[in-house]
């Protein structure tokens, strides 16, 4: 009896050891309380590792793709050169070299017998205009070849209908054009002009020069590299058979160098170096060259050096006062006086 009631006695008791695990016990009782159960720190430190871990085999995944997509345009490339480059560089570096010895020390007039007798005027022909001191080397001329318009010095010299060079559609490269016309030098879609301005042909072959592998050298993501792919498949598409068709057909290779400004010319108030456009639109003199491409002719048949400084006075009732428009209109003016100074030479 006294047994058993001891027994009860101590089932009575309270109890003071926890049951199961502390740490369940612990959570347990700080639900109770409300608060919200603590994060181990070493959850964030395998997942720091895991994101660190995914990041490095992603961007080596990136990486790969795209070097194994530069590997895949560098060898059309080659293949573009290869097989089409022959085609245009060495024209190119017949040009380039004709016009870096026509910015040397000028030795004088020159107007060859078989000149005479042919009209240049009417057949197809490369042109080129720089500024005397970018076509120092070719280097130079590569970099200063986008300056080159044609202007109102074609224009006067030559009778060829060519239609107004911003009136077709606008565009940003040739695969935005219909058949049979190209984007050109104003970004617009047009067939091509004559004579053919030598800033197009420069442009068209773009993606077998150095500045354009360089560019995919040095690219670093999947957007620059689709962007660079849809180049190069327009420019081999659309701008390298247009290139050597005009080139292949081009009978002569006329360059204009127009030199710095006479001293005194007035130039942008706040001094400085003149641009290109300002130089066209002052006095100054200016070199014509005129090289035969075809039949035993390549060589220099022209060479002559004038001085422009023609004068207009705007009239009118409509008469324009911007300083920009009449600044543009003196430069055209100066353009078709030298032209008209060439056909005078040449007797034409």
């Amino acid at each position: 009896m006294a047994g058993a009631l001891r027994f009860f006695v101590m089932k009575d008791e309270p109890t003071t050891h926890t049951r199961g695990l502390l740490a369940i016990q612990e959570e347990r009782t700080k639900r109770k309380a409300g608060r919200l159960p603590t994060i181990p720190t070493r959850f964030f430190l395998w997942t720091l590792t895991v994101l660190v871990a995914w990041g490095i085999f992603y961007w080596k995944k990136t990486q790969s793709e795209i070097e194994s997509q530069k590997a895949a345009l560098f060898a059309k490339q080659r293949g573009v050169v290869s097989e089409l480059g022959a085609k245009v560089e060495p024209l190119k570096r017949r040009i380039e070299g004709w016009t870096v010895e026509a910015s040397g020390s000028y030795p004088g007039d020159l107007v060859a017998p078989e000149q005479k007798a042919w009209d240049f005027t009417t057949v197809p022909g490369i042109y080129l205009r720089l500024r005397l001191a970018d076509a120092s080397s070719p280097e130079s001329i590569r970099k200063s070849v986008m300056a080159s318009l044609r202007d109102g010095f074609t224009a006067c010299l030559f009778r060829e209908p060519n239609p107004d060079p911003s009136s077709g559609p606008p565009c940003k490269a040739s695969h935005d054009c219909a058949p049979g016309t190209f984007c050109n030098e104003v970004d617009h879609c047009m067939q091509p002009a004559q004579p053919y301005n030598m800033r197009t042909a420069y442009h068209g072959t773009r993606v077998l020069g150095e500045e354009w592998t360089v560019g995919l050298r040095a690219a670093s993501d999947d957007m620059k590299m689709r962007l660079l792919e849809r180049e190069f498949d327009s420019a081999v598409k659309d701008d390298i058979p247009l290139v050597i068709d005009l080139l292949t057909r081009a009978q002569f290779f006329l360059l204009v160098l127009d030199e710095e400004p006479e001293a005194g010319a007035a130039v942008r108030p706040q001094g400085g170096k003149p641009s290109f456009d300002e130089i066209q639109a002052l006095p100054h003199w200016a070199r014509v060259s005129l090289f035969g491409l075809k039949g035993g002719s390549e060589k220099a048949l022209m060479r002559l050096r004038r001085s422009v400084a023609a004068q207009f006075v705007p009239t009118g009732p409509n008469a324009p006062t911007d300083p920009e428009i009449l600044v543009s209109q003196q430069r055209q003016v100066n353009s078709c006086q030298l032209a008209l100074q060439v056909r005078e030479a040449i007797g034409k």
